[in-house]
């Protein structure tokens, strides 16, 4: 019997590549909002750093967004692959038609036991 399939870990995607685009993204945003924050650009270019670095800001976010929003997509289809296994491998083992025969078959049973289930109690002494 093999091991459950597991969906992939966040972090261990088949694309690394993206992963290590999108942090390189935010890591080239924070220094340019910081040299601009830093003051050490002319005047001039401060306005372009800081666009830029919103820019990538967004883009990382965009990027995040659609990433967190493929792996719960992921985990969705190795939910459902997982619980169709799970259905087929119970109707292989299951050979009962329904569960109304199953109630059936134990409604049709005796039971000698209970003749002797208390319907009514009372406080009267039988005599």
């Amino acid at each position: 019997m093999s091991a459950p399939s597991k969906p992939a870990a966040h972090t261990d995607r088949k694309h690394p590549a993206s992963t290590a685009t999108s942090r390189t993204i935010l890591i080239l945003s924070g220094y340019l909002i910081g040299t601009t924050a830093a003051h050490v650009c002319s005047s001039a270019m401060e306005l372009y750093a800081i666009a830029a670095g919103v820019i990538g800001l967004l883009s990382y976010a965009v990027f995040s967004l659609m990433s967190h929003k493929t792996y719960r997509q992921e985990v969705r289809r190795a939910i459902e692959h997982a619980a169709v296994k799970l259905e087929r491998r119970v109707d292989q083992h299951v050979r009962h038609t329904s569960v109304r025969t199953l109630l059936k078959r134990h409604a049709a049973r005796l039971r000698p036991h209970e003749q002797y289930v208390t319907v009514v109690r009372s406080n009267r002494p039988v005599g």
